[in-house]
């Protein structure tokens, strides 16, 4: 308000009030609670803060927690076995590459070639180590590597790194498409990653200081992303990462407080007055017990045996509710994680493992896409020049993962399911064996081994089996030009060329 407009209004005389009708509806505003700045809601956010992704994943920050739940998982039973599980159920035994060029020979020497470097490399063992990592540090790194000493015909292996090993020494905060560890194009898209030979906490970290930069293609990183512009993880269980402390304390404060009062096997006390001298008996003096002892207490002493108070009858419903949450942030359900499912029905433990199935999935997914592909890019475009494969370059061959099968609660009831399924052609005999892991034409020839028979009178039989009396369809080999492979509906297809993407 400008100073005429002040001095007009002073001297002007007031609009008359007009009335307000009770029912008159009116604007309202309101405002979120969550949004209050008074009170306890002031506390409770203190901590919230502006950062975007990189800044909140600072160095300090990722190695702080890095280091504190390293910690606590070598010293914690329940987030260990939580970080073995993960592992164990998301890679197992490991994938197997299944090609899907159309051409079963030019295939099978593909996957006996894949096979033979996985054994050697120890693939299925590296790929746990990543999970782990990823659960415990948030992220995993793994370089693709030349390896003349192995006896494969391709030369590569693979050295897993550290996340404290990726990191870039003295970065200027005012240098633009870098962070910590990694350094991008104008796109957005890493370039380099800048990695130190020695761990910063090793013996020989002062001898070589300074980074090695490796190529994007010969770089493995695996982390969660949880926000926009996110390029470094945390500790996938740092929501609840307190959890285990607390849990670890509890346990031993629980014991300690057993230990104290077991210690104590009697007490004496008296009903005589402070003025009144009883006889002498020296404080907290011990008198040793045997058993089937009579003993004469000193005169106005009466015994009595103290009441272990511990574990109170709280302490399994604090454990349990403890290890629900512990688990969480990955998804894992209570009778995973603790490996106990004696409190849920059949159907109850089964719905459980399902959801924790689709986060299985999920993780598969990720490391197929930022492991396998670009992995096995480097490995084909090697092969093709070891072994002088005749290949097009476009379009580069299509292959897919087979993982392995997931426990089964109730084998009966999936084997009839499996059954209706054939028998209604609502499936087929190549995506039941594909969820199990195994290979339709594999299995076609070891069945007709084992039962003494060709594999086109194998597939008869099946038809016949499953769909009823007819004519079967005839073999690929028996065809001029056998089509492509069908993909199945839970093998994720994928095309070498453009970084494995």
């Amino acid at each position: 308000m400008g100073f005429i407009a002040a001095v007009r209004n002073l001297f002007s005389s007031p609009p008359p009030r007009q009335p307000v009708e009770m029912d008159d509806r009116r604007a309202i505003r309101g405002s979120y609670d969550a949004a209050s700045t008074s009170g306890q809601n002031y506390q409770h956010w203190l901590a919230a803060d502006a950062l975007d992704a990189d800044s909140a994943n600072s160095k300090a920050v990722r190695e702080r927690i890095a280091r504190r739940s390293r910690y606590e998982l070598g010293n914690n039973g329940q987030g260990r076995g939580v970080q073995l599980t993960q592992a164990n159920y998301v890679v197992g035994r490991g994938p197997k590459l299944r090609m899907q060029t159309g051409s079963p020979g030019f295939n099978a020497m593909i996957e006996a070639a894949w096979k033979s470097w996985v054994a050697e490399v120890k693939l299925s063992r590296r790929l746990r180590s990543i999970v782990k990592a990823k659960v415990c540090d948030g992220e995993a790194f793994a370089i693709i590597v030349q390896n003349p000493r192995m006896r494969h015909r391709v030369k590569l292996g693979l050295r897993l790194v550290e996340c404290e090993q990726v990191t870039t020494p003295y970065l200027g905060p005012l240098e633009p498409n870098k962070i910590d560890g990694i350094d991008f194009d104008e796109y957005g898209n890493p370039r380099w990653y800048n990695v130190l030979k020695y761990h910063p906490g090793g013996s020989w970290s002062s001898l070589s200081p300074t980074p090695e930069r490796i190529p994007a293609r010969y770089m493995l990183h695996l982390f969660r992303e949880d926000r926009a512009g996110q390029h470094r993880g945390v500790s996938e269980l740092h929501p609840t990462l307190n959890l285990f402390a607390q849990g670890r304390r509890y346990r031993e404060a629980t014991v300690v407080a057993a230990e104290n009062i077991a210690n104590f096997s009697l007490f004496l006390k008296t009903q005589m007055l402070p003025s009144v001298d009883p006889d002498l008996v020296r404080p907290l003096s011990t008198m040793p017990i045997e058993k089937g002892m009579m003993v004469a207490l000193p005169a106005g002493f009466d015994g009595f045996q103290p009441k272990a108070e511990q574990p109170s009858s709280t302490y399994d419903e604090f454990v349990r509710s403890q290890q629900r949450e512990q688990a969480r942030p990955i998804n894992m359900p209570y009778n995973i994680a603790a490996a106990d499912s004696s409190g849920y029905s059949f159907s109850g433990g089964k719905l459980d493992h399902v959801t924790y199935f689709v986060s299985v999935d999920v993780e598969q997914s990720e490391i197929e896409d930022e492991v396998l592909e670009p992995l096995f890019a480097v490995w084909f475009a090697e092969a093709v020049l070891r072994y002088g494969w005749t290949v097009p370059k476009d379009p580069a061959p299509s292959h897919g993962w087979d993982w392995p099968r997931k426990p089964v609660i109730d084998e009966a009831k999936t084997a009839n399911a499996r059954q209706t399924d054939l028998a209604n052609g609502i499936a087929g005999l190549r995506r039941i064996l594909a969820e199990d892991g195994l290979d339709i034409e594999e299995e076609y020839v070891a069945m007709a081994e084992d039962y003494g028979i060709t594999v086109d009178e194998l597939k008869a039989a099946l038809f016949t089996k499953h769909l009823g009396t007819g004519k079967s369809q005839p073999a690929d080999d028996e065809r001029d030009e056998p089509p492509n492979r069908p993909a199945v509906r839970n093998r994720r297809m994928a095309t070498v060329g453009n970084n494995g993407r």
